[in-house]
């Protein structure tokens, strides 16, 4: 019994988590932007999708949630504030 208490809980939690994931996310964003590199303190990060096109959906949330709302319509929320606010973060972006 103690198990399955356990297990059900854990469910429960995990659960939670996807559906808050899914409702955080901006829905209906068009990328009008080609395939970039992003870049945060000169460390590639995000999506690769320059080097894979099944990335498009998690690059272009990526992009209107990090890096900017240039390139993407459909978002709300303002970009990162913490980290676009830190004066030790470069954020730049680059060629395939």
């Amino acid at each position: 019994m103690k198990k399955f208490v356990v297990l059900a809980v854990s469910s429960a939690v995990l659960g939670a988590g996807v559906v808050a994931g899914v409702a955080l996310a901006d829905p209906d964003l068009t990328l009008t932007t080609t395939a970039h590199r992003h870049y945060i303190n000169g460390r590639e990060v995000g999506p690769r999708y320059c080097d894979n096109a099944d990335l498009r959906g998690a690059f272009t949330q990526f992009h209107t949630n990090i890096h900017s709302h240039a390139g993407v319509t459909g978002e709300i929320g303002p970009v990162a504030p913490g980290l676009h606010g830190a004066s030790q973060n470069t954020i730049s972006s680059g060629p395939c």
